[in-house]
Formats: structure tokens, C-alpha cells, sequence
């Protein structure tokens, strides 16, 4: 009987996996699955936003809603939930710039319905509160434009839509610093750092008249000039929406950026203080998926921890991400190549608007439908490194595990009834008095003064072998002598270590703190904060402030 129900179980599994989407080729190109999951929709359809990871939670500021009539209104993603509240100006079309101290800059955007005009009102957005303050008004009306902070606190600003481009350096309370007028009049400009003083400024195909076809660079610290390169390929800014610098940055002065030629194909292009170069790649970027032709949204993505660059396209009913694995090229080699895609979509948005979060997944959060007189709400999340699994291989799953627990729940019991009699159990009263003080005070010694608890992989294994002990003493230690457990006295040390690093360090970005403290990942981190302390890091070091 046991052996029956065993085989239907193998069976009733192996059936339900062949059953997954699986991993296609187009050419040697892999297409491989990737999980896709409905978030709960926006409260107000909209595009032509800006859309922003603001400390712990996802925020969408203004853009216009159906019937391309501007909203006065934000909304930020937490707890499960979208929670809308009013902005001080209209933005449609802004530039958002998340700063060093975790507030969010907006400013510029359409001046009435239908994209007509351009505005100069400037708010800031405190994510610990979810309010907006007024900030000074910029140089002159913007709509498309850039902006990037630089070292000193100054705010570059570039781009405009449908008027003359001038370069700006915004100070908040000081009249704007006016560089020059651009060589180019570009929509969304690409801002590069090249240097710690200088920033070129290009821009894309879509430029505020139209189509750009200049191939000028203008920069902050010095004269306009001509890359040979730019004019065959021109770096491809996206629609309707501007990308900070920091999501497209491989190292401090390094960028890679897309770039699109007169045959309409896509190559990822690096840039620094030396110049413009096309990555070295082992294939190009394919226009064609396993379904149709691929429509990239304009913006790479880049995680420099893992070398991975990611790239957005669709084909009307999927969304690609085509992962770069960028590191040998930059050693000499070529950059790998494999694509992601999801399942159909039937609500997909024409044009949506995507962004990177801190665990590595990825966000579209509304966008144009066909037109820009029809907005989306729709929101989705993918995760690129976790293969599908339909509802029906997790129903097996579960079925299976259940017959499983049920055929091994008689064996456990049996043999438990001679386990008790015969396995000894290890308590803490049980330890001679010198072995429970000494390893209590040796452990707290080692936590402190090798600071074990940063390695994010330690296991409890690691710690008894450290303190030359078992995990039997070690645990019964824990639970007797501390009253706590392996997980909580880690996590303890690590919460203590993240606080003390924003009292001293308070510019630390979040996700440094998390990885100093050894936190797996800043989702991680900023829920057992939260959960720890009563408020998110980011109100703690409001409260505490620092050194």
C-alpha cells in the first residue's frame, strides 16, 4: 500500500513539472521564465509620473490621469496597500531625485491638460512622514527634465520639452546658477558624473523637438563637444519619464546606458571620462522573442554587486528583462546574454513604467494604454531569478506532502516512543556551573569583538566551533542561561550595529547599513527594524539623529 501511494505522489509531481513554462531559445539566446505576480492597483490611473523607491516603500508622484488631465496626487505601496495623498504642485512629466539624506526632490512638469506648457514649482518629499514641503523654484519652467545632485548638495538640472534647454545648479533658498544654453534641446537627458566636478549631459532619440540627431555632448565644466560614436549610435533616453543616474551606474564614473542605430538595434553603451564605447557582447540584444518582435523601454538597470545590467522590453502581451552579465567585458572579455520573460498579460500597459527594487525584483506601475489620453493602474512585480510555478504544480506539491506526512506520521511515532527512552535531553540546569557561566560570557565576548553577527551566512555551527562547544551546550546556553534564541541574539547585535553605524554615519545609504550589519538584503533589514524598534530606520535616525 505504501509503496503505492508513494509512486502516485512521484507520479502526480512529475507530471505537474512538465506542465511549467519552460526555458526557449531563439537562435543561442535563452528565454527562461520568470515569476509574475499582480499587485493591488493603483487608487488613480496614470502616466507621464515619476516613480521612485523612497526608503522603504514605492512612491508615484503626479502625472496625468485618463483624458490626459494632470493629477494633483501621489501614492506610496506599503503594507500591501496604495495610500494616496496630495501634492503641493501639479507634476505631470516631473523630474524625481531621490537625495543623500533619503528625501525626494520633484519639481518641472506640464503646466495644463493635454501636455501643454511646462511649470517651475519644486517639493520635496519626506518618506518618514509622507508629506511634501515647498522647495525654490527652479531657473525657468521645465518639463522633461533630468536632475542629479552633486557632491556639495547643488542639484544639475537639464532638459525641457517644446522650449530652449538651458543647464541649470539648483540651491534650495539661492537663486539657480544658470551654466548655458544646451548645444541640444533634449527631453529626459542623460546626467553622467564623469567626474567628481563635471557632468556630461547627453541626450537621447527623442528630443524636445522631435528627433534628435546631434552628436554633442554638453558638460558642466567646459565647452560642448562631438563623439563620433553618438552619431551612429544614439543613447536612448525613455518616453515620458527621466531615470536617476544611480540606476544606470557601474562604478563611481562609470555608465552604461542604452543606445539605438538607424537599423533600430539596441547595444548597451559604456561611458566614462575617457569616452564613448559599445560593450563588447557575446550576442546583441535580440528584436525578436519567441513571440514577435521586441519593443525596448529605453533605461538600463544595474546592480553592481552581482555585474548584471537589465534591460526592459515588451511584445504586447509579455515583458522581457534581458539580463547582461556585464563583468568580463569590462575585463577584456564579452558580456553574457539571457532574456526573461513573463506569461501573458491581457491588462498590460502600452508604455509602462518600471523599477528596480533593493531585493532584485522588479515593479511596472501604470503607464499609457495606446495613447496618452488612456492611463493605467495596473501594477505588476516580477522576479527575474525565480522560476514560475503554477497553481496546479503547487496543489500537487501540497497534495503530495500531505499523503507523504500522513504515510511517515505512524513511523514517527513508533520510533519516538524508543527515542525518548533512549536519547538523553540536553538542558541548560544540566551543564556543570563553570561550562554555563564561561560559555554565556565567551559568547557575548565573541559577538562583540569579532563581530561574527556581520557575516550574513553565520549559522549557529559557525559560533560553536568558534567558542570550541556544540550546538546541543551552545542552544541549551542560549535558551537557559540568556533566554533567547541563535536567530534573535544574532539579530539583536545586528540592529544594535545598524543604529550605531546611522548615528555616526547618517548620509550611509540604507541598503549599505543593511549589508554592514549583516542583513541578507535591505527588505530583509527594514522589516526586522520595524518589527525590532517600533519605527522604520529611516524614523529612527530622524529621532536620534547623528554624530
Amino acid at each position: 500500500m505504501k509503496r503505492h501511494l508513494l509512486s502516485f505522489v512521484w507520479l502526480l509531481l512529475l507530471c505537474s513539472c512538465q506542465q511549467q513554462p519552460e526555458t526557449l531559445f531563439v537562435g543561442d539566446i535563452p528565454f527562461v521564465p520568470m515569476e509574475t505576480e499582480s499587485l493591488p492597483e493603483m487608487n488613480t490611473p496614470r502616466a507621464g509620473h515619476a516613480l521612485v523607491w523612497a526608503d522603504d516603500h514605492i512612491l508615484v508622484v503626479g502625472g496625468h490621469t485618463t483624458g490626459f488631465v494632470p493629477t494633483p496626487t501621489a501614492e506610496y505601496y506599503k503594507n500591501g496597500k496604495w495610500h494616496q495623498i496630495l501634492t503641493l504642485y501639479l507634476h505631470d512629466t516631473p523630474f524625481a531625485l531621490v537625495l543623500k539624506d533619503g528625501d525626494v526632490l520633484i519639481g518641472g512638469g506640464y503646466e495644463k491638460d493635454f501636455g501643454v506648457g511646462q511649470t517651475w514649482g519644486v517639493e520635496c518629499y519626506h518618506p518618514a512622514t509622507h508629506s511634501f514641503a515647498p522647495k525654490s523654484i527652479m531657473d525657468r519652467k521645465r518639463a522633461h527634465a533630468s536632475a542629479l545632485e552633486l557632491e556639495h548638495g547643488e542639484i544639475v538640472i537639464s532638459g525641457n520639452w517644446y522650449t530652449t534647454d538651458v543647464t541649470e545648479i539648483y540651491i534650495d533658498s539661492v537663486e539657480a546658477q544658470w551654466i548655458d544654453t544646451a548645444a541640444d534641446n533634449r527631453s529626459y537627458p542623460f546626467l553622467l558624473p564623469v567626474t567628481n566636478d563635471n557632468v556630461w549631459i547627453i541626450g537621447g532619440t527623442y528630443g524636445s523637438y522631435g528627433m534628435s540627431t546631434q552628436n554633442v555632448v554638453d558638460q558642466t565644466k567646459g565647452e560642448p563637444f562631438s563623439v563620433d560614436l553618438l552619431a551612429a549610435w544614439l543613447p536612448q533616453t525613455p518616453t515620458d519619464r527621466n531615470v536617476q543616474a544611480d540606476a544606470y551606474r557601474l562604478a563611481e564614473h562609470t555608465f552604461l546606458i542604452p543606445a539605438i542605430n538607424a537599423e533600430r538595434q539596441w547595444a548597451p553603451m559604456l561611458v566614462d571620462s575617457t569616452g564613448f564605447s559599445l560593450l563588447s557582447m557575446e550576442q546583441a540584444l535580440p528584436k525578436e522573442g519567441p513571440w514577435g518582435s521586441i519593443q525596448y523601454t529605453g533605461s538600463f538597470w544595474t546592480d553592481p554587486e552581482t555585474g548584471t545590467a537589465w534591460l526592459m522590453g515588451l511584445d504586447g502581451q509579455r515583458v522581457y528583462l534581458a539580463e547582461i552579465a556585464y563583468q568580463p567585458a569590462l575585463q577584456g572579455g564579452k558580456a553574457k546574454l539571457s532574456m526573461h520573460y513573463t506569461r501573458p498579460l491581457e491588462d498590460l500597459p502600452s508604455d509602462p513604467y518600471e523599477l528596480l527594487l533593493p531585493d532584485g525584483s522588479f515593479v511596472i506601475v501604470g503607464g499609457r494604454n495606446c495613447s496618452n489620453f488612456i492611463s493605467s493602474a495596473t501594477v505588476y512585480a516580477f522576479y527575474p531569478n525565480t522560476q514560475p510555478q503554477q497553481n496546479r504544480v503547487l496543489f500537487a506539491m501540497i497534495i503530495g506532502l500531505m499523503v507523504l506526512i500522513g504515510l511517515c506520521l505512524a513511523i514517527v511515532v513508533k520510533k519516538r516512543k524508543h527515542q525518548k527512552e533512549t536519547t538523553p535531553k540536553v538542558k541548560e540546569e544540566d551543564l556543570p556551573i563553570q561550562e554555563k557561566t564561561d560559555l554565556g560570557e565567551k559568547l557575548k565576548a565573541l559577538m562583540e569583538e569579532k563581530q561574527l553577527f556581520r557575516n550574513k551566512d553565520l549559522r549557529i555551527a559557525d559560533v560553536a566551533a568558534a567558542l570550541g562547544t556544540n550546538i546541543t551546550y551552545l542552544s541549551a546556553c542560549l535558551n537557559g542561561e540568556l533566554n533567547t534564541t541563535f536567530p534573535a541574539f544574532v539579530t539583536g547585535y545586528r540592529i544594535r550595529y545598524a543604529q550605531e553605524l546611522m548615528r555616526k554615519v547618517p548620509t550611509m545609504r540604507l541598503s549599505q547599513v543593511a549589508k554592514e550589519a549583516g542583513f541578507t538584503n535591505e527588505k530583509t533589514f527594514l522589516r526586522t527594524f520595524k518589527t525590532s524598534c517600533g519605527v522604520t530606520p529611516s524614523e529612527w535616525k530622524q529621532e536620534h539623529g547623528g554624530d
